[in-house]
């Protein structure tokens, strides 16, 4: 799993890394400006760090940047990006160009990633595909992972009023966009145009930041399995973090943490249901 954040927020790219290991992800990596590198390393010793020296300067994912983080894309089974890096306009517009990437074949978008999203998504043909040739069963596969306030950011043809209306509108707008969507809420609301699931696992308690960090990390730990679609990574992805919250809640209440749920998660992984 390679994760793509960092920059403006230091914490967010950490708890998607290790949401990720926690699901059972072999190797994970996250790629960050230079200037905030070493924080995130701190974190924890489980973490792979690679600091993105073009925009060292900035201390923010830059355009330069691109070529750099493409190269780890190809090295590694799904990207999750967005996490902490903010929203400035070369932000915006390299996140943009990685997404379109014909490199970035799983995708997952989170957070500041959907400023520089464009939908529905154009693939770019890459470096390594200037003959244009496809091979088969490599076409782009995107989820992204709103809640509903970034859900509002990103532009649609109607709003919702209903629990029935948020459905159906999940559901059409993943059709038109060619997407899986996880729109996190009380029940999140998992989508890839055709179908739709509910899930009720979690709580009051994980209003806390970072829960969607963790969540986003969960989704690129079961997305990396090739034979695991992304409707089902999501669908899984949001049982899983709802019931890891639902045991941390147990633990601490309302005072449970984002790390309270990455910690758990094992033991939700572990259960015969």
């Amino acid at each position: 799993v390679l994760v793509v954040g960092g920059g403006a927020f230091f914490g967010a790219p950490v708890l998607t890394a290790l949401a990720s290991l926690r699901a059972g992800a072999d190797w994970v990596t996250v790629a960050a400006p230079k200037s905030v590198s070493s924080v995130l390393a701190s974190f924890s010793p489980n973490l792979i760090v690679q600091p993105l020296s073009a925009g060292a300067g900035a201390g923010i994912l830059v355009e330069e940047d691109v070529p750099e983080v493409l190269d780890l894309v190809r090295r590694h089974d799904v990207l999750v990006i967005g996490m902490g890096l903010g929203a400035a306009e070369e932000t915006k517009t390299a996140v943009r160009r990685i997404i379109e990437d014909e490199a970035s074949r799983r995708v997952v978008v989170d957070a500041d990633g959907f400023y520089g999203l464009r939908l529905p998504i154009e693939t770019e043909r890459g470096e390594r595909g200037e003959r244009g040739e496809r091979v088969e069963g490599e076409e782009k596969s995107v989820v992204l992972t709103p809640h509903a306030g970034e859900f509002a950011k990103i532009p649609r043809k109607r709003e919702t009023e209903t629990k029935a209306e948020a459905e159906e509108f999940v559901k059409d707008f993943s059709a038109a966009n060619g997407v899986v969507t996880l729109l996190k809420g009380a029940t999140d609301i998992i989508s890839d145009g055709v179908r739709v699931k509910l899930n009720r696992t979690g709580n009051a308690g994980m209003t806390v930041g970072g829960t969607g960090d963790v969540l986003a990390g969960l989704v690129g730990a079961f997305f990396a399995v090739p034979t695991v679609e992304g409707f089902k990574a999501a669908t899984a992805a949001a049982f899983v973090n709802g019931a890891a919250g639902d045991l941390a809640f147990e633990q601490k209440g309302y005072g449970l943490l984002a790390t309270d749920v990455v910690e758990n998660i094992p033991k939700v992984l572990s259960l015969r249901l």
